[in-house]
């Protein structure tokens, strides 16, 4: 069924996909936004309903990022590890572990224990929100950085504070910080004043552009009964 080939086409994306259809002015506001960093730091939310692209854009400027010579950082937040404090700070910073020895003592020893890498007693959470800030900045001293998040209402409480706290100072940075979540879905992140990019299903004729894309086979007959479904699915 069509359908089934659409949902299998999602878990097993094809290796070079084509561009986004669909997605030109998005995709114009999130080249404008990774150049940027170059300048000044930034934060940017894409929001919008599951299956909408949000990953995908996501994925679009990182890839952007790196090719530009930029230090990317990744980290997602899943169920399974939405109870575990820090484990998205740890995915995001423990690429930079080389780098807490440039930090006080007293940071650089909170951040480690923060992020399981030295025992100690639980450090503040101020603490360790001015050491994830401070070692970031010193990443983006030799060239900017992008911080990337993907699926932030699953993200621990713990991470999500801290990384509230560093996407409202990036001021005078070049560090950027692009996460996605749903339109609706609430989280121990606060959004409040940060910029965001609602994104809306595509249009019926970038649907079928989508659509033609993956099922370049497909009888014309067949495009009516599905571009619904793939305004949704991409």
């Amino acid at each position: 069924m069509l359908s089934d080939q659409i949902a299998a086409s999602v878990l097993d994306p094809p290796r070079a996909p084509a561009a986004l259809s669909g997605r030109a002015d998005e995709l114009e506001l999130i080249d404008g936004f990774v150049d940027g960093l170059h300048r000044g730091g930034a934060a940017l939310m894409l929001l919008g309903d599951p299956g909408v692209g949000k990953t995908a854009l996501l994925s679009t400027a990182s890839d952007a990022a790196s090719q530009a010579g930029m230090r990317v950082l990744r980290a997602a937040g899943t169920e399974f590890e939405a109870d575990l404090t820090f484990a998205a700070l740890h995915q995001a910073l423990a690429p930079l572990q080389q780098m807490f020895a440039q930090l006080s003592i007293y940071q650089r020893d909170a951040l480690n224990v923060a992020l399981g890498m030295a025992e100690g007693s639980v450090p503040e959470q101020l603490v360790v929100s001015a050491a994830a800030l401070a070692v970031l900045r010193e990443a983006a001293a030799d060239c900017p950085v992008l911080v990337v998040v993907d699926d932030l209402p699953w993200v621990d409480r713990a991470s999500a504070r801290v990384l509230g706290f560093v996407a409202r100072r990036l001021a005078g940075s070049r560090i950027g910080f692009l996460a996605t979540a749903r339109s609706q879905q609430e989280s121990v992140f606060d959004r409040a004043g940060l910029p965001s990019l609602v994104l809306r299903p595509l249009d019926a004729e970038a649907a079928v552009a989508l659509v033609r894309t993956h099922f370049a086979t497909l009888p014309s007959d067949r495009l009516g009964g599905c571009q619904r479904q793939s305004a949704g699915a991409f």
